[in-house]
């Protein structure tokens, strides 16, 4: 039980040091780097929150910080406020 807890803890603790953040990830199993869509982050649409990028995939540079959509809408609904949707 104390390993359990110990492993919780570490885990939480990590997850609270390094955030969250749009950023491309290592390759997944499917060879693919991997970012979070913001907008379907915030609106908590978990349906598409996962995005695999690639050239195509529709992007957004702001506060020095680039941030991966998984559509053209939800990069242009970023643009209009971007301020609602990059907070950390």
């Amino acid at each position: 039980m104390r390993a359990l807890t110990t492993l919780l803890f570490l885990s939480i603790t990590t997850l609270l040091l390094t955030g969250c953040s749009s950023a491309p990830s290592q390759p997944a199993n499917d060879g693919h780097v991997h970012a979070e869509c913001t907008v379907c982050k915030f609106n908590a649409d978990l349906a598409c929150i996962d995005v695999a990028v690639d050239d195509k995939t529709p992007r957004c540079t702001y506060d020095g910080k680039t941030f991966f959509f998984c559509s053209d809408q939800c990069c242009k609904k970023f643009q209009k406020t971007p301020t609602k949707f990059a907070k950390e």
